[in-house]
């Protein structure tokens, strides 16, 4: 209990008899959720589309769970003090993480029998990634799964495996949209404009455990995928499995588990839109009698094969 949370750099049991909970930490870890962007809705086309020239994160609301030791007296000085004024320092020495500057939202709930009692506080923390200074990914743990790849870089190097049900959500089509449609009460069905049919914008969650071998390496990890998730522009997801590579961007981040003690545990969920979904075009592949693929000068293997009617 002393020594596992610090306020305003004070050991907060040694203070108030409050300490943080094992179980508490998980939404520390969930990334914050992108600022919503801009967008336009063509009624013809598939999807939206979206202005990310330059992708912001947003506040993030977390809970944080803990719990005291002593005399309510204590518990509601504690209270006071994350009241004084809006920010204060959060330090969680399990987490081997930098002190978090949050303010104080509201306290959901309060469980005590006696001179113990449990309880969670809901913080906002609305500096995400600030002052960060980009370490590219270097996961040292042997992950097995390969074959899931953003912008080109396979997801086991920030020490992620993408989980089991993730790949039927992406498989899973859009709903339509709703082209126009006059619906009379003089006459039964309806009118239905069936130029075309295009698709909603898909989002997809894509299930996720992050794992290290060190706490250094899982917050290195961990907020280096965050800052290649947000950089201006579409991401490339590109999944071996089904030979296809899709374009789309970050949106939201949910926690299911955290285990910053011995293994190090990050089971988590990402959100992403989609912003195209079909193929196309198609490209094919040139080989000789003997199944040798060819390649161009530019070592690529697809070539276009369209027919070109000149002069």
């Amino acid at each position: 209990m002393k020594g596992n949370f610090y306020l305003d750099g004070q050991d907060a049991y040694s203070l108030y008899r409050v300490s943080a909970r094992d179980d508490g930490y998980k939404e520390l870890a969930a990334y914050p959720p992108l600022k919503p962007v801009e967008s336009n809705d063509w009624a013809e086309e598939d999807g939206e589309e979206f202005d990310l020239s330059h992708p912001v994160l947003d506040s993030h609301e977390i809970s944080v769970r803990f719990a005291y030791h002593g005399e309510y007296a204590r518990f509601g000085a504690f209270i006071e003090q994350l009241s004084d004024r809006a920010y204060h320092y959060f330090s969680f020495t399990e987490m081997g993480r930098k002190t978090y500057r949050l303010r104080l939202v509201s306290q959901p709930d309060l469980s005590q029998i006696g001179t113990l009692g449990n309880f969670s506080l809901r913080l906002a923390d609305d500096f995400p990634l600030s002052g960060y200074s980009y370490l590219a990914p270097q996961s040292t743990l042997a992950v097995l799964q390969r074959g899931y790849k953003l912008d080109g870089r396979d997801l086991s190097e920030y020490g992620v495996s993408v989980l089991r049900g993730s790949e039927a959500e992406i498989a899973k089509s859009p709903a339509v949209k709703k082209n126009l449609l006059m619906n009379f009460n003089s006459q039964s069905g309806a009118i239905y404009d069936d130029e075309w049919v295009a698709f909603q914008t898909k989002e997809v969650k894509l299930n996720c455990l992050m794992r290290a071998n060190s706490l250094s390496e899982f917050w290195r990890n961990h907020d280096a995928l965050l800052f290649d998730l947000i950089r201006p522009g579409e991401r490339m997801l590109q999944i071996d499995s089904r030979g296809c590579s899709y374009p789309c961007y970050y949106k939201s981040c949910n926690a299911a588990h955290f285990e910053p003690d011995g293994k190090i545990w990050f089971e988590f969920s990402l959100v992403l839109a989609f912003t195209s979904f079909r193929v196309d075009e198609e490209e094919f592949l040139l080989a000789s009698e003997d199944a040798i693929l060819v390649r161009t000068e530019q070592e690529d293997f697809a070539i276009n094969m369209s027919i070109y009617y000149g002069n």
